[in-house]
Parts: structure tokens; C-alpha cells; sequence
């Protein structure tokens, strides 16, 4: 099942926030991530983004892993809750609505 998510790439009091989109593509019955597409600006760090998630569908982690990510934070590059973690709980809203 493929999700379609938008999310700031950074925290939008700083200057300079800009959108991402976000698909997420999981396997429903196991969770397993099996791919993704991120469309941004420049400058809006799609590279790292996507890096991660290549890296996670290599070792097949699930959607809901994505969440458990500690990932770099920094009002200039990112927020507490990156949008990559913004698109999988998207993902596990629509996937599993009564588990949200």
C-alpha cells in the first residue's frame, strides 16, 4: 500500500521552511517497508531523506521502525519528529486506522 504524506522539511518557525511529499509504499500484512519517493525543494536535505530510507529497506525494517529512528534534529535541517517519521505515521494511520 503506497501513502502520500507533506510535511516541512524543517521546524516552519525557522526561516526558510519549505514542503516535502512523501510517498511511503509498505507491505500490509508484514509492515515491511518496500519503498519511497521524496520530492522537495533544494536545500531541503531529499538526499539524506531518502539515504535513510534505502539503508532501511535494505535491512527490511518495518514502517512503524521508522518511528523508533533517532534522527538528527536542528531547527535549520529538520524537527524533532522528522518528516520521514510525519509520512510513517501517515502510513500506519491509514494502514491500520484502529491501532493509530
Amino acid at each position: 500500500m503506497t501513502v502520500q504524506a507533506t510535511a516541512d522539511d524543517h521546524k516552519s518557525y525557522y526561516p526558510g521552511a519549505t514542503s516535502i511529499d512523501l510517498r511511503l509504499t509498505g507491505d500490509r500484512t508484514t509492515g515491511r517497508l518496500l519503498g519511497a519517493q521524496l520530492v522537495g525543494s533544494r536545500g531541503a536535505e531529499i538526499a539524506k531523506r531518502i539515504d535513510v530510507l534505502a539503508t532501511g529497506i535494505h535491512h527490511g525494517i518495518t514502517v512503524r521502525e521508522i518511528l523508533d529512528l533517532d534522527l538528527a534534529y536542528t531547527p535549520p535541517l529538520g524537527s524533532p519528529w522528522d518528516a520521514l517519521q510525519r509520512a510513517a505515521h501517515h502510513w500506519l494511520e491509514i494502514a491500520f486506522p484502529w491501532s493509530a
